[in-house]
């Protein structure tokens, strides 16, 4: 039998993915209570049966919001209590657990059934017994396994994602697959007031629907094993595989690849032109993979150039590394053009990275993996010098390395976190905004589009078969719309 409310939970749920659990409610204020969760966007509450009289509050609900709200119950582990919910315009039913008997009943007298899991048996054994819907318990740090449960369950099932959400977990739940979050005390708990609640709704409504527009989606997967320095080029994304080595482009519907001669580990723009760098001297790219090389420079002994940005007036300045990894061996080189010799502005670092200049070109930004740090050196395009350089985070309690990083229309730093499987928005004092999962676990470089979408390449290097079929977009190029 199908459920009279299916149709309508599920267009609540696309349109806010949130069931409010109100363990607790009493009669007397639940009209308020839930009118202040309808006020703030909300459009799917459970009353859970260990409530004060439960039956009675749903009764009053369900009439008081018909049509506007779908009310359900919650904690229902027996298939005699969803019989008389049904008599009351109880909606859906939400359980801890996957009983058979109270799914079968559930969905026998026309209701949503929720069943909670927390293994794929039990995922498949409430499938098996008519639920649609699934609720994932506890929610954190759930992610991981809900994302590998997704590629099995059956097209139109609908998992949400119960117990110990917070918002900064939105983003790698849906991601996961998750289409909704139940959430409990952070929203209602007894004695809590009706405006109070209204308010904590609506943030959770609001952080729900920036995290759940920030996803990362694969555009294509050319299974780089190292994918860096994304730059876009007359409507194209493109970027660099240095251990093909190759040139990629993705022109909105196809990836190609082009054979180079040698590695190049960055991309830039200067006065029209494509260039790059190779190991030991800068280049120019022709649209054909063709590479003309620049002058030599003295990387050091055991060094290469790594990342590279381009100044306004179309000046090239490259970072260095040790290829063994040595402390200090890193450098900043800076050269007019291409064709020009380029000489060392700067020393002492691990592994020059990502580079953005400030909108005023007064700063260069520089990541120093190695050391994870953000750098900030005063700059002075004009001459081709840096000052000395001032920590603006160490990146402290945020996983993987920091790596390529990007500035974005609205002027914010975001910075691609090597084995993070994250990109990440900073403040200008180097504070954490925000961080958006992507599905590869190393998260290479990043660059912005004109309409303000984010290209992120990953790679494969150094990924186990078993982290390369967690993340089978692995080596891709994904795109966000923060």
């Amino acid at each position: 039998m199908t459920s009279h409310y299916l149709e309508q939970f599920d267009a609540f749920l696309e349109q806010a993915p949130l069931v409010a659990i109100l363990r607790g409610l009493r009669g007397d204020d639940a009209i308020e209570v839930v009118q202040a969760l309808f006020d703030a966007g909300v459009r799917l509450a459970e009353v859970p049966l260990n409530s004060p009289d439960p039956f009675d509050t749903i009764a009053k609900l369900a009439s008081h919001f018909a049509g506007r709200m779908l009310i359900g119950a919650g904690t229902v582990m027996d298939a005699k209590e969803v019989v008389r919910l049904s008599k009351v315009g109880c909606a859906f039913i939400v359980s801890p657990n996957a009983d058979p008997a109270v799914i079968a009943a559930s969905v026998a007298h026309g209701m949503v059934s929720l069943p909670g899991f927390s293994t794929p048996s039990e995922a498949f054994t409430a499938l098996a017994a008519g639920a649609r819907h699934l609720k994932a318990f506890p929610a954190h740090d759930a992610a991981p396994r809900l994302a590998a449960l997704s590629a099995v369950l059956p097209a139109g099932v609908k998992v949400l994602a119960v117990g110990g959400a917070t918002p900064k977990d939105l983003g790698a739940l849906w991601q996961s697959g998750v289409c909704g979050v139940g959430i409990g005390s952070d929203l209602y708990k007894p004695g809590r007031t009706p405006e109070e609640v209204g308010k904590r709704a609506l943030g959770w409504i609001e952080a729900i629907q920036r995290r759940a527009s920030s996803a990362a989606s694969l555009v294509c997967n050319p299974q780089t094993m190292v994918g860096e320095s994304p730059l876009i080029v007359d409507g194209d994304v493109l970027w660099v595989d240095p251990t093909r080595p190759a040139l990629l482009r993705w022109d909105g519907q196809h990836c190609h690849t082009m054979a180079l001669s040698e590695p190049v580990w960055a991309l830039g723009l200067s006065n029209g032109g494509l260039v790059g760098n190779g190991e030991e001297h800068f280049v120019r790219l022709d649209v054909d993979g063709t590479i003309h090389s620049g002058p030599h420079i003295e990387v050091g002994p055991g060094c290469r150039l790594n990342d590279l940005v381009v100044d306004g007036a179309g000046g090239l300045w490259a970072g260095s590394m040790h290829r063994g990894l040595l402390a200090g061996r890193g450098a900043m080189f800076y050269a007019p053009s291409v064709d020009q010799p380029a000489r060392r502005v700067a020393d002492g670092l691990g592994v020059a990275n990502g580079m953005a200049f400030s909108a005023d070109g007064h700063t260069l930004f520089v990541i120093d993996t190695l050391s994870r740090t953000l750098l900030a050196y005063d700059a002075d395009i004009k001459l081709g010098i840096l000052g000395e350089p001032r920590v603006i985070t160490d990146f402290l309690g945020i996983p993987g390395k920091p790596d390529g990083m990007a500035m974005s229309p609205d002027g914010r730093l975001w910075v691609a976190m090597w084995g993070g499987d994250a990109v990440i928005e900073l403040a200008a004092n180097g504070a954490l905004l925000r961080s958006i999962p992507v599905p590869a676990h190393h998260v290479g470089s990043l660059c912005f589009d004109q309409g303000g979408r984010l290209f992120v390449t990953t790679a494969r290097a150094r990924l186990s078969p078993q982290a390369l079929a967690a993340n089978p977009g692995s080596g891709g190029l994904f795109v966000i719309q923060p």
